[in-house]
């Protein structure tokens, strides 16, 4: 059951919420499909609620049963009323029904992911023989990967440095930091020139970085 509705996290206001939004839904059990058995369970409810939670908040009446059947009944009373917003179909809301219930309206608009701008800032571990562990990030730092994009192009060249794309093999794409290739024994001791560039949601891709230079460990 998706979490509809947003409850206050503190007990009083959650209390307040309880007063306002049950009798609301309760009036408005029609047009908004509120079942007899719902009715039913979001009333009692809410009766068992007025009872526990001030006993709770006292001094005089707080035990740590009181406080076990007070987050009992508010865990029920919230779980019934999801289960209550979830029923009621998106269309029927109107905007004074989600003031009422606090209950925001979905966002049904995607915004198509950029074109990439930036840069992946890569560099290769090569601590292992024959084998490359290509680690790549936001030319920001501040995160693996900007925001849209999918995954990292890995191309690369053994041997002598490129001058253009054209010279450039594809490697791999990796959605996630970091990438191990493992190359053939022939290839010990030989030099790697990679170029990264991201690649978005929709397979456009960014500039590429500035060249990353390793050697194949024998």
């Amino acid at each position: 059951m998706p979490k509809l509705g947003t409850f206050p996290s503190k007990e009083a206001d959650l209390s307040l919420y309880f007063q306002e939004a049950i009798p609301y839904v309760v009036a408005n059990k029609q047009r908004l499909g509120l079942s007899p058995e719902n009715k039913t369970i979001i009333e009692d409810g809410l009766v068992g609620w007025n009872i526990i939670f001030p006993a709770s908040q006292s001094v005089n009446t707080r035990t740590k049963t009181i406080v076990e059947n007070k987050d009992f009944a508010k865990n029920n009373l919230i779980n019934a009323l999801r289960t209550v917003y979830g029923d009621i179909p998106q269309s029927v809301l109107t905007i004074e029904d989600r003031n009422a219930l606090n209950l925001p309206a979905k966002d049904t608009s995607k915004t198509p992911a950029s074109v990439p701008t930036s840069v992946p800032i890569g560099h290769v571990n090569t601590n292992r023989r024959l084998q490359h562990t290509i680690i790549f990030t936001n030319e920001d730092s501040s995160r693996a990967k900007p925001v849209g994009v999918r995954g990292c192009q890995i191309w690369y060249r053994i041997g002598e440095m490129p001058t253009t794309f054209n010279q450039m093999s594809f490697m791999a794409f990796d959605s996630a930091s970091p990438y191990v290739h493992v190359f053939d024994g022939a290839d010990a001791g030989k030099i790697v020139y990679y170029w990264l560039r991201w690649e978005n949601t929709r397979g456009e891709v960014g500039p590429w970085s500035e060249v990353i230079v390793a050697t194949i460990t024998a």
